[in-house]
């Protein structure tokens, strides 16, 4: 039930707000009034939703001290071939990979950007119609209190529930 929410969550933001102060005020909500939905539910609960980005499609929390950050969001796969998608989640100029595991549908990227760790992971879903995407980034010293929390969240993605692409059409 927690990875079909997540996706419903991310299909609702790309329907677009009537408002934006209302939309970010119902996200806020949303997340904070007792069950935070799918992967959301992993963040700590210190950490604050960042308001919405009317051009981006996904969710954005920020660590109290405002130097970790991770996000959720999906991207329509038709944008992009497979191969094409997938290189431009592992080259990203300025960064020093320290890891990086390949399947043919998915990625898994990490290592060091300055003095921070960055960690990103891809999933073709929904028939290879959606790529349901995680993105970290953390101090380099604060490694070992945040290898649970991308362990866990990490997994939580690659069990993507097909039921939970009814509405990817909408992306």
């Amino acid at each position: 039930m927690r990875k079909t929410s997540f996706f419903v969550f991310i299909l609702a933001l790309s329907a677009g707000p009537a408002s934006a102060q209302s939309d970010d005020q119902a996200r806020e909500q949303h997340f904070r009034a007792g069950e935070r939905p799918g992967l959301t539910a992993l963040v700590p609960a210190d950490w604050k939703l960042e308001p919405l980005d009317p051009n981006w499609k996904g969710a954005r929390f920020t660590s109290p001290d405002g130097q970790s950050w991770l996000a959720f969001y999906a991207t329509p796969a038709d944008r992009d071939s497979l191969e094409l998608h997938l290189r431009e989640i592992i080259s990203v100029k300025g960064e020093d990979i320290t890891y990086l595991r390949r399947k043919r549908n998915w990625v898994v990227v990490s290592g060091f950007r300055e003095d921070h760790i960055f960690y990103r992971r891809v999933t073709l879903a929904c028939g290879g119609r959606s790529w349901r995407h995680i993105a970290f980034e953390y101090p380099a010293q604060q490694k070992r209190a945040f290898d649970g929390l991308v362990t866990r969240v990490s997994h939580a993605l690659a069990s993507v529930d097909e039921r939970s692409c009814n509405a990817v059409a909408r992306e």
